[in-house]
C-alpha cells in the first residue's frame, strides 16, 4: 500500500518574547522588538501586512527577513502596558496563521481543480483524435 503525502503543515508562527530587545526611540518612547519563530515566507508576510494595516495594529512592524516585529511603546509605560501591548502583537500573529493557512489551503484547491480540468481536457482530446482516425 503506498503513503500517501502529509500536506504541509499550517502556519504555526509564534511570537518569542523571551528575548525581547529595547531601546530608546527617542526621548518619549521605546522601541521594542521580538522574534518570530516558524516559517515567514511569502504568502504569510502578505497576509500579516494585509492584517497589519489597520488601525488596531499600526503600530507593529514586521521584518520578514529579520523574523522579528518591533513596536513602540511610550516612555512611562510599565511592563504591564508592555505586556498588553505583546498579547496584542500574538493576537496578530494567530490571526495570521489562520488566514495564512486558509489561503494555502483554498490555493491547493484551486490548483487541484485547474489539474483536473486539464486532465479532463487532454484525455477528451486524445479520445477525440484517436476517433477521428
Amino acid at each position: 500500500m503506498e503513503a500517501k503525502p502529509q500536506p504541509q503543515q499550517p502556519y504555526d508562527v509564534t511570537v518569542e518574547s523571551v528575548g525581547m530587545a529595547w531601546e530608546h526611540a527617542g526621548p518619549l518612547f521605546d522601541r521594542y522588538s521580538v522574534n518570530l519563530v516558524g516559517r515567514i515566507d511569502r504568502r504569510w508576510a502578505a497576509c500579516y501586512s494585509s492584517l497589519g494595516a489597520t488601525e488596531e495594529y499600526a503600530r507593529f512592524r514586521l521584518d520578514p527577513g529579520a523574523a522579528n516585529v518591533s513596536f513602540t511603546c511610550r516612555s512611562t509605560d510599565g511592563p504591564v502596558q508592555v505586556m498588553k501591548v505583546l498579547k496584542k502583537l500574538e493576537a496578530l500573529v494567530e490571526t495570521v496563521n489562520k488566514r495564512a493557512s486558509q489561503d494555502l489551503v483554498s490555493e491547493r484547491q484551486t490548483r487541484t481543480n485547474m489539474d483536473a480540468t486539464l486532465n479532463r481536457k487532454s484525455g477528451l482530446a486524445g479520445l477525440l483524435r484517436l476517433n477521428s482516425k
